[in-house]
Parts: C-alpha cells; sequence; structure tokens
C-alpha cells in the first residue's frame, strides 16, 4: 500500500473541514450575474491548493476551536487571494494560470478586475455579519498592505536595482501578509494569548515567504508539466527576484549588462531565457535562494515550539517541510 504524501495526510485530517468549505465557496459566491459566477468557478476550481484556508483551519483547532466560524473566516481569505489573482492576472497580462487560460483571456482585463472586485466586497459583507471586530481589523489591515504591495511591485518592474531589502518588503505585502493574516484569525478563533497568536502571526510570515521564494525559483527550475504557470513568466514580466537579484550583485560586469539588457527587451525568446537562467546558475542564485528558504523555514517551524503536541501541530510543520519539495 502507497504512503500517504503530507499533503492528502492533511486533507485526510481535515476532510469534513474542507467539505464544508468548498460548499460555504460555491455558496457564498452565487450571484444573479452569471459572468460573477462563470469567472468565479473558473479561477477557484482550476486546481488551488487552497493553502491559505487551510491555514485557518489548522490554526484555529491548533489553538482548541470547535464551532463552525473557521469555515466562513476559510472562504473569505480565500476569496481575497483569488481577487488578488484576478488583478495580478491582469496587470500581468497572463495567459495562463494553473494550466488553464487566464480569465483576462477569456473574458477580459474589465470583467476581471470587476470580479476581483466583487471577491473583496463579498469578504467584508460575510466579515460584517459575522461581527468579530478583531478579525476585521486583521483583514482591512492586510488588505492594505495587499494592495501597497502590488503598487510596490509594479513601479519595481524591470528594476535591476532592486534590492535585497526591497524584494523582502514585496514578497511581505503581496504574499506572506496573507498566510499570516489566515493563521492570525485561527489564534482569535480560538481564543489563543496574545504571545500565541503572535507566534501564529509569525509562523505564517515565514511560511508565506518561503512559498514565494520557492515560487520564484520554480519559475526558473520547475517542471513545465507540473508548475502552475508558464516557465520563465517572471522574467518575461520584468520582474526582478531573488536569484537574479543575487546574480546581478555577484556576476561579472559583462553577465549581468547581459542580463540587463535582455531585461528590457519587448519579446524574451526562449533563447533569452535559457541564458539568463544559464548565468543564474553560474553564480549560484537558484541555490542561494534556496538556502535562504531553509532558514525561513527553520524560523517557522520554531514559532510553533511553545504549542503542545497535536496532531494539527504536526500538520502545521509538515506544511513547513512541503515548501521545499513542492513542485507546484
Amino acid at each position: 500500500m502507497n504512503k500517504k504524501g503530507p499533503m492528502e495526510r492533511i486533507f485526510t485530517l481535515i476532510e469534513k473541514d474542507l467539505k464544508k468549505l468548498e460548499l460555504a465557496i460555491d455558496t457564498l459566491s452565487e450571484t444573479k450575474v452569471k459572468v460573477i459566477t462563470n469567472i468565479i468557478e473558473h479561477i477557484i476550481k482550476s486546481g488551488g491548493k487552497r493553502i491559505r484556508p487551510i491555514l485557518v483551519i489548522l490554526t484555529s483547532k491548533l489553538c482548541g476551536y470547535k464551532g463552525k466560524r473557521h469555515i466562513i473566516y476559510g472562504a473569505v481569505i480565500e476569496f481575497i487571494h483569488t481577487a488578488t489573482l484576478l488583478h495580478d492576472d491582469v496587470i500581468d497580462n497572463a495567459e495562463l494560470r494553473r494550466g488553464s487560460s487566464t480569465a483576462n483571456i477569456l473574458w477580459g482585463n474589465q470583467a476581471s478586475v470587476l470580479v476581483g472586485d466583487f471577491l473583496y466586497s463579498k469578504s467584508f459583507e460575510l466579515m460584517s455579519k459575522e461581527g468579530n471586530m478583531d478579525i476585521i481589523k486583521t483583514v482591512s489591515n492586510a488588505t492594505t498592505i495587499l494592495s501597497e504591495g502590488e503598487i510596490l511591485e509594479l513601479i519595481k518592474t524591470s528594476d535591476t536595482n532592486l534590492t535585497e531589502e526591497e524584494y523582502f518588503e514585496i514578497i511581505n505585502k503581496k504574499t506572506a501578509i496573507l498566510f499570516s493574516t489566515a493563521c492570525e484569525i485561527g489564534g482569535i478563533l480560538g481564543k489563543a494569548t496574545r504571545n500565541n497568536i503572535r507566534q501564529l502571526r509569525d509562523y505564517g510570515k515565514y511560511l508565506g515567504i518561503a512559498f514565494q521564494l520557492v515560487d520564484d525559483l520554480l519559475d526558473y527550475v520547475g517542471e513545465k508539466d507540473t508548475f502552475g504557470k508558464q516557465v520563465g513568466t517572471d522574467l518575461k514580466e520584468g520582474k526582478v527576484t531573488l536569484p537574479l537579484i543575487y546574480t546581478l550583485k555577484h556576476g561579472s560586469e559583462k553577465d549581468a549588462s547581459l542580463i540587463k539588457e535582455i531585461l528590457l527587451k519587448r519579446e524574451i525568446t526562449s533563447e533569452d531565457f535559457k541564458t539568463v537562467k544559464d548565468i543564474v546558475e553560474k553564480y549560484g542564485g537558484f541555490q542561494y535562494t534556496y538556502d535562504i528558504t531553509k532558514t525561513y523555514i527553520d524560523k517557522a517551524r520554531k514559532c510553533l515550539e511553545g504549542f503542545r503536541p497535536s496532531q494539527y501541530k504536526d500538520a502545521l510543520l509538515s506544511l513547513t517541510d512541503m515548501m521545499l519539495t513542492r513542485k507546484i
């Protein structure tokens, strides 16, 4: 008999909650405007792993929560995440996500942006009905930070002077904040101590940073058939990520100039991508990024040391291990 992988074990552990989550997502996104339903179904049902709502479920149960509201908040977090994907794909002129055509390709930019706005609005409507002010404040703060991150990334497009500090500011705001918020919601629902909520918030932050670092690695070295977007997308979109930042800093003037020249091209070919990839490999940019990822994984794991042993703690720890082995 084949052993279950870490994600399969997590799915089994919270199987009932995940079924309720999917039902809630379907029910709560219902609208009489057909195009909204079609776009939401297209992107939400396109193979996402539900990592963020899973974090809400696991952290709430880690803190002893016995109620049902974690399902609603899991849906809220997934809606907000989906809204950011819709907006990002429009900004990036993306054509593929999770192996399927993006909503902006199928329905146009205007519809995609407006459905993203709908999901943001729906999220706050749901939270206002639940009435937990601590969670509303947490999520409100997160959406503001997300918007800042999206704008910061936009203005730094093709900026070969981008520093590591600026890069980490972007991924903190664009990715880590929603991981962090999902974990904080779980702690609030479980009425955890302030210190434990802080630890969960930090766990989510470090996990989110690791997630994005691996994502940026996979964009260069991922397998085309399993990665959720076309390999080389970041380079084509002018995104200067950590492997590139490290290489530009440590590479020769000649190689750095070649990368800068390619980044500024209107159309980046597969040959251009291979050239950049080879240069990054030459100077150890991929290994450096992997090593940095491991430091954030270690930080995330340490954040859980103060919690009592449980199957939910084990599941959260296994999520950290998965970051280093994920292919999608």
